[in-house]
């Protein structure tokens, strides 16, 4: 191929790998065209020259290199395939392109190193450049640098992270090429670009010569933030923001890197240093000697060390110790302040991982403030704040707000200052308004300390709070401050900095969710005061502000957004706030809106004038706008004379309404709620218009707060004359909590019901009580606490009425803030932290501070070493507590001398501290987490006292310790881990005890929990049953926390002996390990931790029904935008419409994931199993991740939107979803049901009224669709339905019925039948009524047969509910029973039992009333239509009651038969149930064949439609089930549905998944029968004979089936046979006149089972039998002998199946055997024949197989005695088979020699040996065969026998001698067809029986083939024993011959038998008997 005419002819892909530059040139060329033209990205064309790219790129060629790289980038961007190509291709272009000296072959490679970054393949890229880095060639590594800044440059530091390359930097920079060292240096520049001052932390390798020319160029470098310049394929949507912002000119950061500097922490690039590894070897020594020089010496070498910026983690506990030793304790100030200095670098290097040791390290530090030295003070302020960095304001609070209020002016000032630098770290989301009350409260008394500093730090504390929350959060709390210490706050949060937690400034100075300052200038921030006074309570009234202009922007939320949730005072920030206006304003501003004739009228004296005046200022003011009405003016010109006392009570109603309605739609100050609500009180009481009045004051409650209206509600209420006002107002009050939830302060409120308790009016009374209840509801037991001084009559009414709400959860709050129409704040205000909704009562309960009372003195009598001493003390400190109730967790050195106590030698006084400690966790509460470090541990070690009751009394005060905080404190401090140490089985037994029942329901504990692994693992070997007991029961609830990997690691370090059975225990207890739920993503909301909290009322609750959509509702797109951003934890941006078309755009519904994995997931226990009694918060995160990955974002938000109006939204669309996505709706079934479910538990009527009309049309849609609900299905959405069948309105649960009509149409009423029965047993009367009344409709309709789990048991649970004391469950109950009566007559007598006098006789009546009004109940009924037509009474067994028409549906999928059968009859609509069946009894007595089983009046044949439904499966179960039913014609019924399925064979397949469940409920029935019915006297013998004959038809018939046959399972099969042969040897059998009929069925069943079931799985389960036999003291020799002959019976069959059978798993179980009962074990028992068997199983075995054997020994120990066995064996066959050797050639030379057989001779052959093969002509094939070999004599049958056992082949060679015999007029000289001979022919082949036949012989060869016939042996006296299957067989022969020989025969020898003595003709007449024998066997 010289000339180019040659190259130019081949193929391109040829072209591109010629050897002509040319070639290759052209090549590259054309296939650069062809990567253009393609526009499949999956094209193969891609795939052809992916392998030939590196060849591209390293082309020799300079020309040709450069089109090779044009070919290379045409690839990377157009091929799918080209990121498999990464590796190889990137380092190709750094090795052969980047040192190339044509800039244009560097560039393009570069670009095609960025255009694999733009493939996702950065990671690859910068691997291959790092390698560069290393190359000799400065040139590669110049290039290398470069291309690494290009590629940070343009796609950011997150895309290209900045850690791999900051330990080449050094190396770079000292590079003795210059050209690199500059490059270098751009690089560092570029990389300080992007994360800024992080980089100075990692410059410490460089030279200062270098880092000093850095931070020159980083001077010079513009400030502006990099922008991501080039995209990833996944970065296409940032592209397009990115551009957009540019377009718009903002210059906004993206999603990606929006904290530009922020997001890069230095912290993390930097190595980590392990300090422990370095510590000074005598350091704990040293710390603690005492001469100081060397304690700082220690100290020194320390803080060196934690001079590391980032340490290594490890356990810092002691170490910490020593520090806090030293800094608490030490009087040197030096080194305290050393010790100080290494504690904050220790704090700093490890930051969150410091965390246990955070607490104690600021304790300490608080304590030690009091230091005066400022060197000390300066590094413990450090050490505080390095320390904070690892924890959080809610755990240090107490310890806080304790040193805030200690004397020590030092302490207090550093705490103050120190609390302000931890606001400066603080967020809105950390500083919630819990804590944010705790320290105002604090920090105020601070603010009065006679010392400046102190009261300095305090403002500045203040401030930093103000400038974190935002001035209208923090204010109510600051009421009582006076305008100059508010002045100073303000000051100084106007002065504040706010830093993220490592002390580093932020940007801005408010929270994230704050909203922005307005350009106004600054309002000074004013305190409520108080208003001008018009009642005697105005006083109280706080009023508008008194300087400067109204708020323009203020949206009318509730004041209960502004308040504290938890009671704290209200907040006006919130809130619409005016000056009160004089009455001239007052009337111009009325006149403006209001016509001056219409205001002149309302004071008219005509009632009608007022009427219509008032009638057109309601008609006005709903034509107006909320920012045109003015509120004040109006409801002032309302309430003018006479106002709200008007005499008519039209006029009046009116006025009240018009106040409601400004209240609701106009700007509603507390100033305009003054002029209104003491004469709406005044009204309260009104007969006619008191409703109105209190809806009015619900509106005001909205506008402003329900606290503050409250409270002045009940202010004025109680200075009412009127006592029907005052009852009213409390009704009012207990209502509104209800709606409102409580939000309201409980300390007032108990204040004034305890004085409406002194009332001498009875329903003031009753309606105070009524309150306490309502606040019980949601305070729980604490509340009685408050009215423990009442008197003792008044306490018993109190409880009487919590008694009836006891165990009632509040209901959800139905109504809530107002919200506005728009405004920046009111997404701020949206949604709240959940925490803080609830009300905590241990901040309401007053509690007393004792811990002065414990002096030193108190303390020493303590330890006092005389016992009465001691004991005195204990009394005194309990009778402190008990006086003190409630107590602070201020304790003083208590818990340490209770600590000693609870060790004391006199375990009298051990008790009475372990009572105090009991009576601590009471009275403290929640405060007791102060102190469980140190009580609990002493509690722990009580565990181990050897007095029971000691032990039982520490654990009932370690559960009330545990109960108020939790385990957290034991495991951090180590105390469990000690305990389980010390070897104590008391203590270790009692220890495993409580934590098996505190852990599984505990939150995950921290990773230290996880060292007690190993030690719980020692306990399951320890020497004590009980410790091992309770180790064991302990491993499933420690493996929920530490995890079954920790548990597995922890047994590496056991003896290889125990870890064997430890790990099997390991392994059940992981079995039952339930699954763990899935985290929730950051975007989920509620997230706590990352959404900010809002200070006003969560949006979470719906407005009012009554109010307008135009007045209430929220933008459409706003509530999901705010919700998503919020659920990220950020502030929420500006929504471009670009953003809100991508949320709408694309359907709601989508089937990424199918339902099938979502039910997979559940099955393998990935997610929570939908089950639950209170919804909780796992269960909603979970639903919402399942539901985000198939519903659309916009869909997602609206779905979990807090708003009720949102879900009426969402459901809307599903709506339309049912018809436009209909596809989508079925995929997504599952969760669209469970989301319906947690809708349940909502209380909003509309929206729970659309849910239904929803769910009523997807059920219908379901129906036409002959849809089937699946079981995961159902059971998530059916019990939550029942539940909402008890809801109190009638509408609900009339919805719910209807679904529950169409709920059986695509789901079993059987199964629902369940669901109904667990509905009975709810606390809901109205649910157990609608349960029972929907349990009456589907007896009536389907029959007696539905009850489930039987009716007998159905039957008296609906009778149970008679006596309720319920009326209407009462009568549900009556009218079921009666359904059932009607059915079943008095029989129904027999399923319910004995019911007591009073509930028969309401039966009785019932039933007679119901026999009168018969045919009037034929109509059809309101409520739940019987359309079913009434049957005349009979008995169950001919129930046919025809089912309803109405509930038929489409299809049999819709499981809406009556009774479930598997026949379907062609007349659907009228189906009889099969009736009782007749049957043939003498057809048992017939040869081998079983009783066919007639039928009486069956439906006609079924055709083959059942078998194709796809409601087979479950109509099948059912009626397997109905098979264990205690009922024998019940039972009956269903073994002959199941025998017909089975004797059809297209039909027959349906009961492929249903084998083992058949076969179960059989067995189960075999073993009531045996141990019921045969011993019932009123069970007649013939029905269990019957019954018996019915289950061994359906057997015979399922074994005759080969497919079904083969899927019984070994362990069904071992249960099946184990009854068979039990009802074998039953002796009452022989009893009975069909008894041997019966026996002899269930011999040839055995021998059926044997042949036709799985040969693995039968074997297996005989050799599992015979073991627990042979384990069983129980077990009779009779039973291990016949199942020992179902053994030898398989052996015999073993040359035939073995290739068949699984050998590793019969091998397992043979060494199971074998390891149970070892082979030295049987000398000692008195019967060897089991282990002989199971020798002779491994014999026959290893016979067939060989050395191939030992392949199936991979599951077996190598020490198995089966081991030995089988080489023992093969070793004995290797040295047979030499000798073998020399015979089997002579044979073969015998055989070569033998007449070879023609075509019409082999033909023949083959049809004698199928005939002797067959059991019915074998004698006729033997005798064909003998007449062959007489007519061939040279015929080889060598290729016929040699496929045949060598059983079979000495069978037929003795067959052929005896016709032999026979012929020539000879006795035969063995027995032929005896199995017994044939095996002693087996074990003794060289010796023949000589003797001639006796009578003896005759007998038993007469025994065997009656047997073999199913006929009785009448001569034999035991019949049971002659009836056993017919597998009798001697002791199988063993490999060994020792044992061989010793086997006793068990078939009878001539020698060993008597002598005869039967006369001749006897002989003659048995023989005369066989011979008819014979001929039948034969026929």
């Amino acid at each position: 191929m010289g000339d180019d005419s040659e190259w130019m002819k081949l193929p391109t892909e040829e072209k591109c790998t010629h050897k002509v530059w040319r070639a290759r040139l052209t090549g590259y060329e054309e296939v650069t065209k062809l990567f253009n033209g393609i526009t499949d990205e999956k094209s193969p064309e891609f795939s052809r020259y992916a392998g030939l790219l590196k060849k591209f790129v390293t082309d020799s060629n300079a020309v040709a290199q450069e089109k090779a790289l044009d070919a290379v980038q045409v690839f990377v961007q157009n091929a799918a395939i080209a990121n498999k190509t990464a590796g190889e291709v990137v380092s190709a272009v750094v090795a052969k392109c980047l040192n190339s000296s044509r800039q244009k072959t560097k560039e393009k490679g570069t670009e095609i190193i960025m255009l694999y970054i733009e493939i996702e393949k950065a990671d690859v890229v910068q691997e291959c450049l790092i390698q560069g880095l290393e190359n000799k060639q400065p040139k590669i590594v110049v290039a290398c640098v470069q291309c690494l800044r290009m590629a940070l440059r343009d796609f950011s530091n997150k895309i290209m992270p900045i850690k791999p390359l900051m330990k080449f930097l050094p190396k770079l920079l000292e590079d003795r090429d210059k050209n690199v060292r500059e490059e270098t240096k751009l690089l560092v520049i570029e990389i300080h670009r992007w994360i800024g001052p992080a980089l100075k932390p990692m410059m410490t390798n460089f030279k200062p010569v270098q880092v000093t020319e850095m931070e020159a160029e980083f001077e010079k470098q513009p400030k502006e933030k990099p922008h991501q310049q080039r995209f990833m394929k996944s970065q296409q949507d940032l592209k397009a923001k990115m551009e957009e912002q540019a377009l718009e000119g903002g210059a906004c950061a993206d999603d990606d890197g929006g904290d530009g500097e922020d997001e890069v922490d230095a912290y993390e690039m930097l190595p980590e240093v392990d300090i422990l590894s370095q510590l000074p070897k005598d350091y704990y020594d040293k710390v603690e000697a005492k001469k100081w020089q060397e304690r700082k010496e220690v100290l020194e070498a320390l803080q060196k060390l934690t001079d590391s910026p980032r340490i290594a983690s490890g356990d810092y506990g002691s170490l910490v110790k020593t520090l806090i030793k030293v800094v608490g304790k030490d009087t040197n100030v030096m080194l305290v302040a050393a010790g100080a200095k290494c504690m904050a670098g220790l704090a700093k290097g490890l930051r969150k991982k410091y965390g246990p040791y955070a607490l104690n390290t600021i304790q300490v530090i608080l304590e030690k403030f009091k230091e005066k030295k400022q060197m000390v003070v300066v590094q413990l302020r450090e050490a505080a704040d390095a320390a904070f960095i690892s924890t959080t304001l809610d755990a240090i609070s107490e310890d806080l707000v304790a040193a805030l209020e200690n004397k020590n002016p030092s302490i207090k000032g550093e705490s103050a200052y120190f609390l302000s630098r931890c606001f400066a770290k603080s967020t809105i989301s950390t500083l919630p308004k819990k804590l944010l009350k705790l320290f105002c409260a604090s920090l105020l008394k601070t603010c009065n300390d006679t010392a400046p500093e102190v009261r300095e730090r305090s403002y500045e504390a203040l401030g930093m709070a103000m400038k974190v929350v935002s001035e209208k959060h923090i204010v109510p709390f600051l009421v009582d401050v006076d305008a100059i210490k508010m002045q100073k706050i303000q000051e100084c949060c106007q002065a504040a900095v706010l830093l993220n937690m490592y002390g580093e400034p932020r940007s801005g100075g408010a929270a994230a969710a704050a909203p922005k300052p307005k350009k106004e200038e600054p309002k000074p921030v004013q305190r409520p005061s108080t208003a001008p006074a018009k009642t005697a309570s105005a006083a109280s009234k706080p009023a508008a502000s008194k300087g400067g202009p109204p708020r323009k922007k203020a949206p009318a939320k509730a004041a209960a957004k502004g308040k504290d949730k938890k009671g704290g005072a209200p907040d006006g920030s919130n809130e619409f706030t005016e000056n009160a206006l004089s009455d001239e304003a007052v009337e111009e501003k009325a006149t403006a809106v209001l016509s001056a004739e219409t205001v002149a009228q309302l004071s008219s004296s005509n009632w009608k004038e007022r009427l219509a005046s008032m009638e057109k200022i309601a008609t006005t003011l709903k034509g107006l706008s909320r920012d045109e009405i003015p509120c004040q003016a109006v409801l002032r010109t309302v309430c003018k004379k006479p106002g709200l006392k008007d005499t008519n009570f039209q006029v009046l109603k009116i006025r009240v309404e018009v106040v409601g309605s400004l209240a609701k739609n106009a700007k509603f100050s507390r100033v305009s709620a003054e002029y209104c609500l003491s004469d709406l009180v005044d009204k309260a009481g009104d007969v006619k218009n008191g409703a109105a009045v209190q809806e009015t004051l619900s509106c005001i409650a909205e506008a402003l707060s329900l606290d503050f209206v409250g409270r002045e509600v009940m202010k004025l209420a109680s200075e009412q004359k009127n006592p029907k006002n005052n009852s009213e107002c409390m009704n009012w009050l207990g209502n509104a909590i209800k709606e409102f939830g409580l939000k309201i302060n409980a300390k007032p409120l108990v204040a004034q019901i305890k004085k409406s308790f002194g009332a001498t009016n009875p329903a003031v009374r009753t309606s105070a009580i009524n309150l306490v209840c309502v606040l019980y509801l949601y305070m729980g037991a604490a509340v009685r606490t408050f009215f423990e001084d009442e008197k003792a009559a008044l306490l018993q009414q109190i409880d009487a009425e919590i008694e009836k709400v006891k165990g009632e959860k509040p209901p959800a709050p139905t109504r809530g803030p107002v919200t506005s129409t728009g405004g920046d704040e009111e997404d701020e205000d949206e949604e709240e932290g959940g925490e803080e909704g609830e009300s905590n009562v241990a901040d309401l309960i007053p509690r007393n501070d004792i811990g002065e009372k414990f002096t030193p003195e108190f303390m020493a009598e303590m330890a006092d070493k005389n016992w009465k001493v001691r004991k005195e003390s204990l009394e005194k400190v309990a009778a402190i507590l008990n006086e003190a109730k409630f107590i602070k967790a201020n304790l003083g050195p208590l818990p340490e001398s209770i600590k000693l106590r609870l060790g004391d030698s006199n375990k009298v006084l051990v008790n009475m501290t372990i009572a105090i400690c009991l009576t601590l966790a009471k009275n403290m509460g929640p405060h007791c987490k102060h102190h469980i470090r140190v009580i609990g541990p002493a509690l722990i070690s009580c565990l181990g006292d050897s007095k029971p009751a000691l032990r039982a009394a520490a654990v009932g005060a370690l559960n009330a310790w545990v109960d108020q905080c939790n385990l957290v404190p034991l495991v951090e401090s180590e105390a469990i881990l000690d305990a389980l140490r010390l070897e104590n089985p008391n203590l270790r037994q009692e220890l495993l005890g409580w934590l098996t029942e505190r852990l599984p329901n505990h939150k995950q504990l921290p990773p230290e929990f996880k060292q007690c692994t190993p030690l719980v693992l020692n306990c399951l070997e320890d020497r004590n049953g009980d410790v091992r007991k309770k180790a064991q029961e302990a491993l499933l609830p420690f493996m929920i926390h530490v995890g079954f990997e920790s548990m597995f690691k922890a047994t590496s370090k056991m003896k290889p002996g125990s870890k064997d059975t430890i790990m099997a225990l390991i392994e059940k207890a992981k079995a039952n390990l339930p699954a763990k739920p899935q985290k929730a993503k950051k975007a989920a909301p509620p997230a706590k931790a990352s959404t900010p909290e809002s200070y006003d009322e969560p949006d979470t609750k719906p407005s009012r029904p009554l109010s307008t959509a135009s007045q209430e509702s929220v933008p459409e797109s706003k509530p999901a935008a705010s919700k998503t951003v919020r659920g990220k934890g950020k502030p929420a941006p500006a929504t471009s419409k670009k953003k809100k078309e991508e949320e709408d755009v694309g359907p709601p519904m989508n089937t990424t994931v199918p339902k099938e994995q979502r039910f997979k997931d559940e099955k393998n226990m990935k997610v929570l199993k939908w089950n639950f009694i209170e919804i909780r918060g796992e269960y909603i995160e979970q639903l919402r991740t399942q539901m985000e990955k198939n519903f659309s974002k916009t869909m997602i938000d609206l779905l979990f939107h807090s708003d009720f109006k949102c879900h009426t939204k969402a459901i809307e669309t599903l709506i339309k979803c049912l018809e436009s996505q209909h596809d989508a709706t079925m995929v997504n079934l599952d969760i669209i049901l469970k989301w319906f479910t947690i809708r349940f538990f909502d209380t909003n009527p509309s929206m729970l009224n659309k849910a239904l009309e929803y769910l009523r049309l997807l059920f219908t849609m379901l129906v036409e669709e002959d849809y089937h609900l699946a079981e995961y299905e159902a059971t998530s959405f059916i019990p939550y339905l029942i539940i909402k069948v008890g809801d109190s309105k009638d509408g609900v649960r009339r919805d719910v019925r209807v679904l529950f009509k169409l709920l059986h149409k695509v789901y079993p009423a059987s199964k629902t039948f369940s669901y109904l029965i667990d509905g009975l047993k709810s606390k809901n009367s109205k649910q157990r009524m609608e349960c029972l009344e929907e349990l009456g409709s589907l007896i009536e309709a389907y029959g007696i047969t539905i009850c489930q789990p039987s009716p007998g048991q159905a039957l008296k649970t609906i009778t149970g509910q008679i006596g309720n004391r319920d009326n209407g469950v009462r009568n549900a109950a009556l009218n079921t029973t009666v359904v059932a009566h009607t059915i079943l007559g008095d029989n129904l007598y027999k399923y319910t039992g004995a019911l007591n006098d009073k509930d028969q006789d309401l039966l009785d009546e019932r039933i007679k009333r119901s026999l009168k009004n018969r045919p009037a109940q034929s109509k059809a009924q309101e409520e739940r239509p019987k359309t079913a037509p009434q049957q005349p009474q009979r008995s169950a067994s001919q129930a046919t009651i025809q089912r309803p028409g109405t509930a038929i549906p489409k299809s049999a999928s819709s499981n809406s038969v009556k009774k479930y059968t598997i026949d379907q009859v062609e007349d659907v609509q009228t189906p009889e149930f099969p009736k009782l069946f007749q049957y043939d009894l003498d057809e048992l007595f017939q040869p081998v064949k079983l009783p066919q089983i007639v039928n009486r009046n069956r439906p006609p044949s079924p055709s083959l439609r059942m078998a194709k439904s796809t409601d087979a499966a479950t109509t099948i179960s059912m009626v397997i089930s109905q098979i264990t039913s205690a009922d024998i014609t019940l039972c009956i019924q269903a073994l002959a549905q199941i025998d017909e399925v089975l004797k059809e064979e297209g039909r027959a397949e349906v009961m492929g998944n249903h084998v083992d469940q058949l076969l179960l409920s059989m067995s189960m029935q075999m073993k009531m029968v045996y141990s019921t019915h045969m011993g019932s006297k009123s069970t007649p013998k013939d029905n269990v004979i019957r019954l018996y004959r019915c289950l061994f038809g359906t057997l015979l018939a399922l074994f005759q089936n080969p497919s079904l046959a083969a899927k019984a399972s070994k362990d069904i099969l071992k249960d099946l046979i184990h009854n068979l042969v039990t009802i074998l040897l039953d002796n009452r059998l022989a009893e009975l006149d069909e008894g041997p009929q019966v026996i002899r069925s269930v011999n040839v069943m055995v021998v059926k089972i044997v042949e036709k079931a799985d040969h693995t799985a039968v074997m297996s389960a005989l050799i599992t039998l015979l073991q627990d036999c042979v384990a069983s003291e129980m077990c009779s020799g009779k039973f291990l002998e016949l199942i020992m002959k179902c053994l030898w019976k398989i052996v015999r069959m073993l040359p035939e199946i073995i290739n068949d059978m699984n050998l590793d798993c019969i091998l397992l179980d043979i060494h199971t055997f074998l390891t149970t009962f070892p082979g030295p074990s049987w000398k000692s028992r008195p019967n060897d024949l089991p282990i002989r068997t199971i020798r002779t199983i491994i014999h026959t075995i290893s016979k067939l197989q060989g050395a191939a054997i030992l392949n199936h020994m991979a599951t077996i120990d190598s020490n198995s005695e089966l081991r030995t066995y089988l080489g023992k064996f093969l070793k004995t066959t290797e040295a047979q088979n030499g000798s073998m050797e020399e015979d089997s050639r002579a044979q073969r030379g015998s055989t070569q020699k033998q007449k070879r057989l023609t075509k019409n001779t082999h033909d023949m052959l083959a049809v004698i040996f199928k005939k002797i093969g067959s059991k019915e002509n074998t004698k006729e094939g033997l005798n064909a065969l003998y007449d062959f070999k007489k007519k061939y004599p040279d015929a080889d049958l060598e290729p016929f026998l040699k496929k045949s056992s060598e059983f079979f082949q000495t069978y037929i060679e003795r067959g052929l001698n005896t016709i032999e015999q026979e012929r020539e007029g000879k006795q035969p000289t063995s027995n032929t067809g005896y199995i017994k001979s044939d095996i002693q022919v087996i074990n003794n082949p060289t010796t023949t029986s000589e003797t001639s036949e006796g009578p003896n012989d005759f007998l038993r060869r007469l025994k065997v083939l009656r047997a073999r016939c199913g006929l009785d042996n009448i001569e034999e006296p035991n019949k049971t024993e002659m009836s056993k299957p017919d597998i009798e067989a001697p002791p199988p022969q063993e490999t060994d011959n020792a044992v061989i020989n010793d086997v006793p025969s068990t078939a009878p020898s001539t020698e060993d038998q008597p002598a005869s003595t039967m006369s001749a003709a006897d002989i003659n007449e048995l023989k005369m008997r066989l011979e008819r024998i014979k001929r039948l066997a034969n026929s």
